[in-house]
C-alpha cells in the first residue's frame, strides 16, 4: 500500500543530551519500509527546495514509480523523520514546483545490472523458464515463444499451455531429469519460486540467468544474474527471429517425453490424494488458498497444466512460508473477493491459526471452506535431513503430535466440521459450494 509516514523529531543538537520528549526515531521502523530519510531541520542558506525534493522522492518510492525510483518499482510505506527547530513559525507558503532530477543507476544491489532498455532474450535451444509465485500468465507465454520448457510453481499464475511440464517434479528426480538439466544453456526467472531444492539447483547451476518480476525485494534476487528487471519486458515473449512454433521445438519435446516417461506414483490416501481432490472441486477462476509446508507441495507435485484461461486462482503466503495468519488470510480473501474459496492446509497450520475461525455475531461471515490434511503433525520433516534423527525426537521436535480434537475446536467456534477419511467422502464434502465457515478434517491415520 503505499504510504508515507511522516514523523516529527527534535533537532540534531537535542538528540542524545537528555532533552525532554526526546526519542531515537531514526530508522524506527527498519527494514519494513521501502526507504527512510532523515531530513534534517531547515537552516538559513540552504539550497532552496531541498525539502520539496526531498518530498517529492518519498512519494515517488512509496508509489512504486519506476521511472523515479531506483530502489524497487513496488509500492508501499516509506518513511521520513522530520527535524525542527525553535520558534515554529509560518514558513513562505507553498512551495514552488521542483522537478525531480536524479540519475538513475546503472547498477542495482550487488551490482546486478538494471536494463533500461531491455534487450531480446538470446535464441538459445537449450532454455528455460521457472515460474515462481506471483509471476503472472506472462511467464508462459515467454516459454512459448522461445520453445523452451515451463517450471510453473502452482501459485505462479502460469500453470498452462503447452510447454508447460505439469511432472516436473518427478522428472528432476529422476536420472532423465538430471541429465537434462545439466544440459540447460539459459534459465529465466519470473516471480519468486520457493517450493523445491531442484528448481533452486537449476538456478544456482544456471549458465546464464535472468531474473524478472521477482517480488517487491528484487535487490535478493540470486547474484549471479546477469539482468534483474522489475516486470518482464514485451521483448522477451518474442522472438527476433520470428514465430516458432512449439512442435518444432526438440528441446521442448524432449522434456515432455522425459516427463511422460517417469513412473506415476500410485495414489493411495495420501496427501497428494487430497490435493487432487481439492484441485478437482476448483472450476476455471475459481479462488483458492493454499498453506505452507507439505500441502502447497503435495499442491505442486499433482496440479496439470491447464488449458490457457481455464485455471482456478490459487494464493499461498510466500513471503517467508511460514504458517501464521493461515486461516485468517483465506477467510480476509472471501471477504475481500465476495467469493467462495476454498482452502487447503495441514493440520498444525490450520491450529496455528485456529482463532482465525472466529467471527462476531455483528460481522460479516466468509463463504470459506478448509481442508485439513490431518496427518499427525508436521509429516513433511519425514522426507528431509531431520527425518535421520532418532525416531524419539524426530516425532517430539519435527512431527511434533497434537492429539487435538478438530471437531470439538469447531464446534466451540460454531463452525460446521465434516471428518472423511477416503477420496469418495472427500469429494462428496467439497460437492456444494460453501455457505459460511465449513471445516472438512481429511484423516489419513
Amino acid at each position: 500500500m503505499p504510504l508515507v509516514l511522516l514523523t516529527a523529531d527534535r533537532p540534531g543538537e537535542l538528540r542524545g543530551v537528555g532533552a525532554n520528549q526526546t526519542t531515537d526515531q531514526v530508522g524506527i521502523f527498519g527494514t519494513f519500509v521501502r526507504w527512510s530519510a532523515d531530513a534534517a531541520a531547515p537552516a538559513a542558506g540552504d539550497e532552496p527546495g531541498r525539502a520539496a525534493r526531498l518530498a517529492m522522492r518519498a512519494v515517488a518510492v512509496a508509489l512504486g514509480d519506476p521511472a523515479r525510483d531506483d530502489m524497487t518499482g513496488t509500492p508501499g510505506p516509506v518513511h521520513l523523520n522530520l527535524e525542527f527547530r525553535d520558534p515554529l513559525g509560518p514558513d513562505n507558503g507553498v512551495w514552488d514546483d521542483v522537478p525531480l532530477v536524479e540519475p538513475h543507476p546503472s547498477s542495482g544491489a550487488y551490482g546486478i545490472p538494471v536494463a533500461d532498455s531491455p534487450a531480446p532474450l538470446p535464441e538459445v535451444e537449450r532454455g528455460i523458464v521457472i515460474a515462481g509465485d506471483g509471476a503472472g500468465d506472462v511467464a508462459r507465454r515467454v516459454a512459448e515463444a522461445h520453445g523452451w520448457p515451463l517450471l510453473a510453481e502452482p501459485t505462479s499464475g502460469a500453470r498452462s499451455g503447452d510447454a508447460c511440464v505439469p511432472g516436473y517434479l518427478d522428472l528432476l528426480a529422476s536420472d532423465a531429469g538430471a541429465a537434462l538439466a545439466r544440459q540447460v544453456h539459459q534459465v529465466v526467472v519470473i516471480g519468486r519460486p520457493t517450493l523445491t531444492r531442484q528448481v533452486q539447483r537449476l538456478i544456482a547451476d544456471a549458465p546464464a540467468l535472468m531474473v524478472a518480476g521477482h517480488g517487491a525485494r528484487w535487490r535478493e534476487a540470486p547474484r549471479h544474474a546477469e539482468r534483474v528487471l522489475r516486470t518482464v519486458p514485451a521483448v522477451w515473449t518474442s522472438r527476433a527471429d520470428g514465430t516458432l512454433s512449439l512442435g518444432d521445438s526438440q528441446w521442448l519435446g524432449r522434456w515432455h517425453a522425459a516427463a511422460a516417461q517417469v513412473a506415476p506414483r500410485e495414489r493411495g490416501w495420501d496427501r497428494d490424494a487430497i490435493a487432487e481432490a481439492f484441485l478437482a472441486a476448483l472450476a476455471p477462476g475459481d479462488l483458492a488458498f493454499v498453506g505452507s509446508s507439505g500441502a502447497v507441495r503435495a499442491v505442486d507435485r499433482v496440479a496439470p497444466a491447464w488449458r490457457p484461461g481455464d485455471a482456478p486462482v490459487l494464493v499461498a503466503n510466500r513471503g517467508l512460508a511460514g504458517i501464521d495468519g493461515t486461516v485468517s488470510t483465506a477467510a480476509g480473501m472471501a471477504l475481500a473477493a465476495g467469493r467462495p474459496v476454498l482452502a487447503l492446509m495441514g493440520d498444525v497450520t490450520f491450529l496455528h491459526d485456529v482463532g482465525g475461525l472466529l467471527v462476531g455475531p455483528r460481522e460479516r461471515r466468509p463463504r470459506l471452506r478448509v481442508i485439513v490434511i490431518d496427518d499427525g503433525g508436521g509429516s513433511i520433516f519425514g522426507g528431509l535431513e531431520h527425518a535421520a534423527a532418532p525416531a524419539a525426537n524426530v516425532e517430539r521436535v519435527f512431527t511434533t503430535p497434537h492429539g487435538a480434537d478438530l471437531g470439538a475446536l469447531c464446534a466451540g467456534y460454531g463452525v460446521k466440521h465434516t471428518r472423511v477419511t477416503n477420496a469418495d467422502a472427500l469429494a462428496k464434502a467439497l460437492t456444494a459450494p460453501p455457505t459460511g465457515i465449513e471445516v472438512v478434517q481429511a484423516k489419513l491415520r
